[in-house]
């Protein structure tokens, strides 16, 4: 967005951070035909249309910290910080991150960073899309404010600063007390200094963790000086732009015609945007366009892209979240399949490397051998919908749900999967109950004699090389094996693969399994990346097993993720069929865990976590 447009909506997040951010009062606001945050609490919300960037203000906005980022699917947890409630997210194609004043990827971001999310209205009416995000460095610098140090208290963990804004003359704009831990990084240049190193006139700008609604959190990160501000910015945006362009500019297609795309490009910082790409942008300049998903996944950009020339630039108006404000007309030699107005592309400038994403990025990379069973394969319900002639969890929502046949295994893809934590079974009728994960509902469900058909792993510890999977049928899966509904303990978290009933409700069940299997099954695990106890809480990235590249060798893939799993004084730890204790946990440890699930006013938790080596 432009600066203007940006100090727009940074105003408006400090007046909401000011009041309570969840409801709007009795104004009204002729500028918005929606309701928003601050006024028109009459009026429904924005809802997101195709080709259509979100205004601003038709977000609701919501304060937390994030706490798991899937960087493939972009998507995320947070836990906001008035009531402790876990949120989940989607980013949009055109959704951005705004961190350290720059646009970022969630690939950037440290997890536990305390953010204002600006979130739209998804089908269901949940507010799940995230527009965009933005740290308290980004929400400060982007304003102009920072923190004048005024005296240092490490002895009571504190810094007492003077808010205001230089360039615009503001020299005292409230007073503001800063905690600091020992954790706590600061930097001034390009260097990491110490608490010690602070002094009285200090500009500071910092970044939030453990904010909540008892307290007001900590600094994760001090900034000093104006110079280190601009640095810790260029440093992220050069980053996010090397980051782009080794992917391509996402946009979406306006409109076709002939052998001619109009496409408009994405960014969540149009004034950076402009001065980033338009060199590259030239009319007659010859382009690659791939075409993506709306994850920005591509398939292979260096045989599916096509080859083009900028016939026109045009700067449109920065209307909404995500737009740059510049759209390419473009010339192709051949129209793709794919490139049909609302598809989502990646557009390559002159000289750009079209390589291939990495490993499980890609919708269509090497080494798939190893993930038959995984997520991060190409979703086919999801992207070819009309190959499935019923309602999926991922699609075809004007469709009927599959209804379950007497003696036939349910095809692929046709369950509705819902989490939830067993509160009883009883394995001669072949039913029980489970609690609904976040909502607390009872349900009652009662296992199919046909079962769900599974890729498995057949490789044994000492076999080396990608996996080898064979489909089986089960009805329940626990720590990787097929096992009796007896044999689970009540109190954990499942996935329930569920179908409907002669009422429509889904009380049928094909399949019944654990995170530890879940994970086995597709080849993950998690690699400890911190541990503080104290907290209750460790960080973990996500992470593939060895593939093989196009040169045969194998190579350890890049993680995909990351989260921070809660553990407590009942957390059961194992090594080898030992019981270990929590602080017997080492950074980079691989881990496959078992759940509590998350439910109204009880944060979920780790039951167990089993020590693996590698993958």
């Amino acid at each position: 967005m432009s600066s203007s447009l940006l100090s727009t909506v940074l105003a408006s997040s400090f007046a909401l951070l000011l009041a309570s951010v969840f409801a709007a009062d009795e104004t009204l606001d002729a500028r918005y035909p929606f309701r928003t945050d601050f006024a028109n609490a009459h009026l429904p919300w924005y809802q997101p249309k195709p080709l259509e960037f979100p205004p601003h203000h038709s977000d609701r906005r919501i304060i937390g910290e994030l706490v798991s980022a899937d960087f493939i699917h972009r998507t995320g947890q947070f836990r906001m910080s008035k009531t402790g409630e876990l949120v989940d997210f989607t980013i949009p194609a055109y959704g951005a991150i705004n961190y350290l004043n720059a646009e970022a990827d969630l690939r950037d971001v440290p997890l536990g960073t305390f953010f204002l999310f600006f979130l739209n209205q998804d089908a269901n009416g949940g507010f799940t899309q995230l527009a965009t995000m933005q740290d308290q460095f980004t929400m400060d610098a982007g304003h102009s404010f920072s923190y004048r140090l005024d005296e240092v208290k490490l002895g009571e963990g504190k810094l007492l600063t003077t808010k205001h804004s230089i360039p615009k003359k503001q020299d005292d704009l409230g007073k503001k007390e800063l905690l600091v831990t020992p954790e706590t990084r600061v930097w001034k240049g390009d260097q990491q200094v110490k608490l010690e190193d602070l002094k009285t006139g200090d500009e500071l700008l910092y970044n939030l963790t453990g904010k909540t609604a008892v307290s007001p959190g900590h600094c994760t990160d001090l900034w000093i000086g104006a110079e280190t501000h601009q640095l810790a910015t260029e440093q992220q945006r050069k980053k996010f732009s090397a980051f782009t362009k080794t992917r391509g500019l996402p946009g979406w297609i306006e409109k076709t015609e002939g052998k001619e795309l109009t496409v408009t490009l994405f960014s969540g910082d149009a004034r950076s945007f402009k001065a980033g790409y338009l060199g590259d942008l030239v009319v007659g300049k010859e382009v690659k366009v791939a075409i993506a998903n709306d994850e920005l996944r591509t398939w292979n950009p260096p045989v599916d892209g096509e080859r083009g020339s900028i016939v026109e630039v045009q700067k449109v108006p920065e209307a909404g979240y995500g737009c740059s404000g510049v759209r390419l007309v473009m010339t192709v030699g051949n129209m793709l399949e794919g490139f049909r107005a609302g598809r989502i592309v990646r557009v390559f400038g002159p000289g750009w490397p079209a390589k291939d994403q990495f490993f499980g990025e890609s919708l269509m990379g090497y080494g798939y051998g190893a993930l038959r069973a995984g997520d991060f394969r190409e979703c086919m319900p999801k992207e070819y919908p009309a190959q499935f002639p019923f309602r999926t969890d991922y699609g075809n929502s004007h469709l009927p749900w599959y209804q379950v046949q007497e003696g036939v295994t349910p095809p692929r893809w046709s369950a509705h999967v819902v989490f939830g934590e067993l509160v009883k079974a009883d394995a001669a009728t072949r039913s029980g109950q489970f609690r609904n994960e976040r909502t607390g509902e009872l349900v009652d469900f009662t296992l199919l004699n046909t079962g769900a058909t599974l890729a498995v792993n057949t490789n044994v510890s000492t076999d080396q090389g990608p996996a080898r999977f064979k489909d089986v049928n089960t009805s329940v899966r626990y720590r990787n094996a097929d096992a009796p509904l007896a044999d689970l303990p009540p109190g954990q978290r499942y996935r329930f693969h569920l179908y409907q009933d002669a009422r429509g409700d889904f009380t049928r069940c094909s399949l019944i399994s654990d995170e530890f299997s879940h994970l086995a099954l597709n080849s993950l695990s998690y690699r400890i990346t911190s541990i503080d106890l104290k907290a209750g809480t460790i960080g973990v990235a996500w992470q593939h097993p060895q593939v093989k590249n196009y040169n045969g060798d194998m190579e350890q893939p890049s993680d995909f993720g990351r989260s921070l799993l809660r553990v407590t004084g009942q957390t059961h730890v194992w090594k080898d069929q030992q019981a270990l204790k929590l602080t017997d946990l080492k950074v980079g440890d691989a881990l496959l865990i078992n759940l509590h699930s998350e439910q109204p006013g009880q944060p979920g938790w780790c039951s167990d976590l089993w020590v693996v080596a590698g993958t």
